[in-house]
């Protein structure tokens, strides 16, 4: 016959042991997560300290830094899995054996005050679910808002506006290592055609692929103005086909900011690019002088970059607002009513009086690894 007090004891028992065997995964996980961090901290702090060397080129370091984050970040897939299966597993068990327990204690029939007094076991079970989410965004934290504020996730290692906001970097120094410039190459009528249409191709290229920061770019000469763009730089990348992990950074990055008129360029242009951290509230500017060879336009040195402090900009309400602007950079002023941080590329190539580019163009191309 069954002794159902016994019974009961024995349940007890094992939800208790299991429960024990929980706590200690849990205390095992915080201590890898200890140790996460430590490591995490020391590379970021690496970056940090990298950032400020700005005359060694640094780029494949700070590409292995990331990737090393990332790394240390994420643990691997399988023994992530068997974790959770075993978490899993656990609080179904236990679960099942608190609500088994319950009905051999409660003898029909059942009232309606049975139910408020299983309500100790329901409030077990949920504080259950609730640590294995605890225990579950601990061990891959990518989208747990309360880790990532002691943790960033390793795509914001890319990310100039977070850097510039929440990590003690020299931004400038850290972009001179995206090795960033400028061409404008000539749209062919078909891939594998050698007849040229008239319009022109502005693409920006980045050794690495530092984004998320609002960017004002022109082409001129003395006497007109070829191109404007502006927007927010905001990159996605396809994780990684064998691990499905997000990747963090890539390396050669163009991106098409919008067309112009190829017939009306010169064979020597001018071109100036302003980016605008979200932490700070001077742009950083990068001049550039273009050469036209055959169906190209490239520069013959790198770029003259430094502060502008003529020009003082400040975030609010998801918009870019310029709130000083003593520059020559044509129609900046007349952009900045328009700047907003939504992550767009626009740009007009019709430009012959302020009051014609009050409708801009979007580029859609995409963002392209060569």
């Amino acid at each position: 016959m069954l002794n159902k007090s016994s019974y009961f004891f024995l349940l007890l028992s094992v939800s208790s042991g299991l429960l024990g065997l929980l706590g200690s995964l849990g205390i095992f996980i915080s201590l890898i997560i200890q140790r996460r961090v430590e490591r995490l901290q020391e590379i970021l702090e690496d970056l940090v300290d990298q950032s400020y060397l700005d005359d060694i080129n640094l780029t494949s370091k700070i590409y292995q830094l990331i990737n090393r984050y990332q790394m240390h970040y994420i643990l691997p897939d399988n023994p992530s899995k068997t974790i959770t299966r075993y978490i899993d597993l656990t609080i179904i068990v236990v679960s099942t054996f608190w609500l088994l327990g319950s009905i051999f204690l409660f003898n029909p029939p059942y009232k309606s005050i049975h139910l408020l007094l299983l309500l100790p076991v329901l409030t077990g079970i949920s504080i259950l679910i609730f640590f294995r989410k605890l225990l579950i965004n601990a061990i891959n934290p990518l989208d747990n808002i309360m880790l990532n504020s002691i943790i960033p996730p390793p795509v914001q290692l890319r990310s100039v506006s977070f850097l510039s906001s929440y990590v003690n970097v020299s931004v400038k120094s850290l972009l001179k290592q995206a090795r960033l410039t400028v061409t404008i190459e000539r749209e062919k009528k078909d891939c594998e055609d050698k007849e040229y249409t008239d319009k022109g191709v502005v693409i920006l290229k980045e050794e690495l692929s530092f984004d998320d920061f609002g960017y004002y770019f022109t082409v001129y000469n003395k006497k007109e103005c070829f191109f404007i763009g502006f927007g927010n730089l905001v990159m996605r990348f396809p994780p990684d086909p064998i691990t499905k992990k997000p990747a963090p950074v890539e390396r050669n990055i163009n991106v098409p900011l919008g067309y112009l008129n190829w017939q009306a360029l010169t064979d020597e242009v001018n071109a100036s690019l302003l980016i605008f951290p979200i932490g700070e509230k001077y742009p950083i500017q990068y001049d550039f002088t273009l050469h036209k060879k055959e169906h190209y336009y490239v520069p013959n040195q790198d770029p003259h970059c430094f502060i502008n402090q003529n020009i003082t900009y400040k975030h609010s309400n998801n918009n870019l607002n310029i709130l000083d602007c003593k520059t020559q950079l044509p129609y900046l002023a007349k952009v900045g009513s328009n700047f907003s941080l939504e992550p767009v590329r626009k740009y007009s190539n019709k430009i012959e009086k302020p009051e014609s580019i009050a409708s801009f163009l979007v580029c859609n191309e995409e963002i392209n690894i060569k």
